[in-house]
């Protein structure tokens, strides 16, 4: 029984240990997949956890992962109706980046208070933040939210708003203007910024 232990053991050690090269030449060794989308692999590294999307990968590894180009497309829309969830009373919440640049001012509610949410499905205190934005945008007419997965640290989008914490929220006044920026898990201050921005502040 010991040696069938050992046996399973080895195996699930060579299996979680793997090594991965981008296609612009950026490598990942000696990470953990955890987890397998239709788009792309979640990966643990020692630095922390990171998305990378199969079409960053060379074709080899997508054949390796099933990857299709259809069903990754049918997943990203499934996901962006679901992030685009519209109430009775508030404004539609849009994811509007899975880490790629943005034109943030063709994304604001002009007339309306915008908050930008800029978060990770791998991001902890973003899950626990993101209720809390989201009931608001759904309660309140007069706010709009807007959600940039930056998926990690070195994503085109992060770079574009200097992400180096998050959640990292940014509100948005009526006219466009950029009221206040929160890092971290504070929706008080969130609120604070909220109330400023609807009183032209």
């Amino acid at each position: 029984m010991k040696p069938f232990a050992f046996l399973v053991l080895c195996v699930t050690s060579v299996a979680f240990a793997d090594d991965f090269k981008l296609i612009d030449g950026k490598e990942y060794k000696n990470v953990a997949v955890t987890r397998i989308e239709p788009d792309g692999i979640v990966l643990r590294t020692k630095s922390g956890i990171a998305k990378v999307y199969f079409v960053e990968l060379p074709k080899d590894v997508q054949e390796r992962f099933h990857y299709n180009a259809a069903v990754a497309a049918a997943y990203s829309a499934q996901s962006a109706r679901q992030g685009a969830l519209v109430t009775a009373r508030g404004q539609p919440v849009e994811v509007i980046s899975h880490g790629a640049q943005v034109d943030i001012n063709k994304h604001l509610a002009l007339g309306n208070v915008t908050i930008v949410d800029f978060y990770a499905d791998w991001c902890g205190p973003c899950r626990q933040l993101a209720p809390s934005l989201e009931q608001m945008a759904r309660t309140d007419p007069e706010i709009a939210l807007r959600k940039i997965d930056i998926v990690n640290w070195k994503t085109a989008v992060a770079r574009q708003f200097n992400v180096h914490s998050i959640p990292q929220v940014n509100v948005y006044s009526r006219g466009g203007r950029l009221v206040g920026t929160v890092v971290g898990a504070d929706v008080d201050k969130v609120k604070s910024y909220v109330a400023q921005a609807k009183t032209g502040g």
